[in-house]
């Protein structure tokens, strides 16, 4: 047998083996979407940058893995699927070697942009590994195993490079990556099934290039308005180039013959449908990722690995049940996977407003209730959801769901972190206002407080201060504090809602698998969405 065409071919078992190589693979580069960010500050006298320079190695890897991501398709008909696979994961095993001998910011955000090109190939090419592998009835079982990827790397990522960069060097979050490159790449090569290419067709430039730039100013519009303000003038910018390559993008699209991303998909009501529950699902889940830690370390004073460590309960408990709601998936009807979807949902709303009574939390196990009941939410939705785009779909469009996708998770994280840390700043601010407002200055409380401080001031707390100036002083850092905790408590109550966006969703879908898939194996022939 040629080893080429994999060693498990004609085993029974092969669409599980393929699933175990795909989900060693895929760890990576969903690890780095979080393992970089806590190794920024520790970049900047590396790297000879500032903080506000050295973002680009977050920002440069976030666009270039969107925009990548469009050639899937086209490039899994060129060679196959295993070799563009196997090519992907050594450019990313390569790129991380070199991210980390990076000798400055500029070396350092080429080679990410490399690493970003081999992620971002790989992403929507493991999702139709595994789609094709499984037949539709057996596809969310599949992804419930897979799931425990989604939810478990992004969580492990600040553990790890905190772990990394305290005991060892900055540089190692990135040289980890290595043994488990070519071990994955060495597994994919023995395991997968060298499937042929298809038909290729002529590859829309036009299209690539302006749907390209759409998602890379989104992306960037996002990320500096975030950090400068929604109203600044590169802002502004960014969204005019993105708003007119769209509008180019949307011209083209009807005027080639086969577009990077056929539009017609979007006809399939419940696929579309599918899209908008997976960006709700990704706002509420990445933006409790970006909050959380923010706010234990803010005002419980945790290190980094203990932050990190907050979010663990989450991702073991959807480790546990993923897997069991995937079985339980996929022998249930259409009702049945309807039901799942309500309550993880619900669920998913519910445990983010726990969150919205948090005071200074004392303790870790004070966390603990909530956290697991998102991952029971997690549990309960990934696996079903994972699977559904490429369900609903014709099988020609399985590589197109699977790029739409990958691009879904990435952009719905940086529209969940962009716009819960834009209402956070905005209810800081109003919160403070209100708590300086004249009524909840004269009130009893409030004057019986300032009674108190003023006296122990001036009885020697500050020698070299009059009383008045250190009581003023302490009244405005208690004043922050509360309207900062009382902004987490609001923006957690909108993370939440983000989730119960999902319920009337759910119930407008009329069917959970294609009516022309259903028990029916994958046909091989017509995959990739570039194929005819």
């Amino acid at each position: 047998m040629n080893v080429a065409e994999g060693l498990f071919d004609e085993s029974p078992n092969y669409r599980w083996w393929a699933l175990g190589a795909v989900m060693l693979g895929l760890f990576l580069p969903v690890l780095d979407t979080t393992i970089v960010n806590v190794a920024l500050p520790n970049m900047v006298g590396s790297l000879d940058t500032d903080i506000d320079e050295v973002r680009w190695v977050i920002s440069a890897y976030a666009m270039s893995f969107a925009v990548i991501t469009l050639a899937s398709a086209w490039g899994r008909s060129l060679v196959g699927a295993k070799k563009l696979y196997l090519f992907s994961t050594f450019l990313f095993t390569l790129s991380s070697f070199f991210c980390g001998l990076s000798p400055n910011l500029n070396a350092m955000i080429f080679f990410r942009v490399i690493q970003a090109i081999g992620g971002g190939l790989m992403m929507p090419l493991g999702f139709t590994i595994i789609t094709e592998a499984f037949t539709p009835a057996d596809r969310s079982k599949a992804f419930g195993f897979f799931g425990i990827v989604i939810v478990l790397a992004p969580t492990i990522g600040p553990i790890l490079g905190g772990y990394l960069i305290d005991n060892f060097n900055w540089r190692d979050i990135f040289f980890v990556n290595i043994p488990v490159g070519i071990l994955s790449f060495f597994v994919t090569f023995l395991i997968l099934r060298n499937d042929p290419p298809a038909k290729v067709l002529p590859f829309d430039y036009a299209g690539f290039i302006s749907l390209g730039m759409t998602l890379a100013f989104l992306q960037m519009g996002i990320t500096e308005g975030e950090r400068w303000g929604w109203d600044s003038r590169f802002v502004y910018e960014c969204w005019t180039v993105m708003s007119i390559s769209f509008w180019v993008y949307v011209y083209t699209a009807f005027s080639v013959k086969h577009p990077i991303l056929d539009l017609s998909i979007f006809r399939n009501w419940d696929f579309s449908l599918v899209i908008l529950l997976s960006l709700t699902r990704a706002i509420s889940l990445f933006g409790r990722m970006f909050l959380l830690p923010l706010f234990v370390q803010s005002y419980n004073r945790f290190p980094s690995i203990d932050a990190g460590l907050v979010l663990l309960p989450t991702s073991l408990m959807a480790g546990i049940f993923m897997p069991i709601m995937g079985i339980l998936s996929s022998r249930s009807t259409d009702r049945g996977k309807r039901i799942i979807l309500f309550a993880g949902f619900a669920l998913l709303g519910l445990s983010q407003m726990f969150f919205t009574f948090l005071t200074n939390v004392p303790s870790f196990y004070q966390l603990l209730f909530p956290q697991l009941l998102f991952g029971l939410s997690m549990g309960l939705i990934n696996a079903l959801l994972s699977s559904l785009p490429q369900n609903l779909v014709e099988p020609r469009h399985i590589g197109l769901a699977s790029m739409l996708q990958s691009n879904t998770l990435q952009l719905g994280g940086a529209v969940g972190v962009a716009i819960l840390g834009n209402i956070l700043d905005h209810r800081t601010a109003s919160f403070v206002d209100q708590y300086r407002s004249h009524d909840i200055l004269s009130a009893y409380p409030m004057q019986k407080t300032l009674a108190q401080i003023h006296l122990e001031a001036h009885h020697g707390l500050l020698i070299n201060e009059s009383g008045s100036g250190v009581a003023n002083g302490l009244l405005s850092q208690m004043i922050h504090m509360q309207a900062s905790i009382s902004a987490y408590n609001n923006t957690f109550l909108y993370a939440g809602l983000f989730g119960l966006l999902g319920i009337p969703i759910i119930f407008l879908m009329k069917r959970f698998t294609h009516e022309s898939l259903a028990g029916k194996p994958t046909d091989k022939s017509t995959m990739g969405g570039f194929a005819e």
